[in-house]
């Protein structure tokens, strides 16, 4: 099953916003981000890092960061090491293009948080869109979806420890409309293939691989 699948798969158990309120609209986002971390989660697995969880419960796995506690979603952790990898599902897909810039600085707090905690952890981001919010015009960048790809561009494809900490190591976008699973879309057009959706775990796990050359075969207890 490709990615796309399983992640209409895992939106078909959210219910749909059941008013148009602020609470209903925030609740309904956290629920398809949870379902979707799981379904992130589990690719992973399936790619070899059986460790890989998702928080329990909804509830996010806190480690220490760089100035604090950082809740994450899709982790891989050891006692010996600590954080190994981790990747966020957060998006947007109410007043998307009004909270675009405020998302993207929450994104890069956390890579930077987690980065200057752990700098060999493998850090990945799954970003979502509403698809029809996606296509509205931008001044700068054409749409607001060109706007994201500029913003997240700027922010992926870290390769070494050293390098910059607000930097993830791999992102990806979805777009899909609140309420219609069969919306989703996991190969954006107009987006490179860096920040496609459908690889993103795949991307994720060759990075963690040339990142911990010696760690596939590892026993994971």
């Amino acid at each position: 099953m490709g990615f796309r699948e399983e992640i209409v798969t895992a939106l078909r158990s959210v219910p749909a916003p059941a008013d148009e309120s602020g609470a209903a609209r925030k609740n309904y986002t956290e629920r398809a981000s949870r379902v979707i971390t799981d379904a992130v989660a589990s690719r992973i697995r399936s790619s070899g890092l059986t460790g890989t969880r998702a928080p329990e419960r909804g509830r996010d796995k806190q480690f220490m960061g760089g100035y604090g506690t950082k809740g994450v979603d899709a982790y891989l952790s050891d006692e010996k090491h600590g954080l190994l990898l981790s990747s966020g599902t957060k998006g947007l897909l109410f007043d998307v293009r009004k909270n675009l810039k405020n998302r993207y600085r929450d994104m890069v707090m956390e890579a930077l948080e987690l980065h200057k905690r752990f700098p060999f952890a493998v850090c990945g981001h799954l970003f979502f869109l509403g698809l029809g919010s996606s296509s509205e015009p931008s001044r700068a960048f054409g749409t607001v979806l060109g706007e994201a790809v500029t913003l997240l561009s700027g922010i992926t494809g870290r390769r070494r420890p050293e390098e910059a900490a607000e930097m993830y190591e791999v992102m990806g976008i979805v777009l899909f409309d609140p309420a219609d699973p069969d919306s989703v879309v996991t190969v954006p057009k107009n987006v490179p293939s860096e920040l496609q959706g459908e690889d993103y775990c795949e991307r994720l796990v060759t990075s963690f691989k040339h990142r911990n050359p010696f760690y596939f075969g590892h026993d994971e207890g």
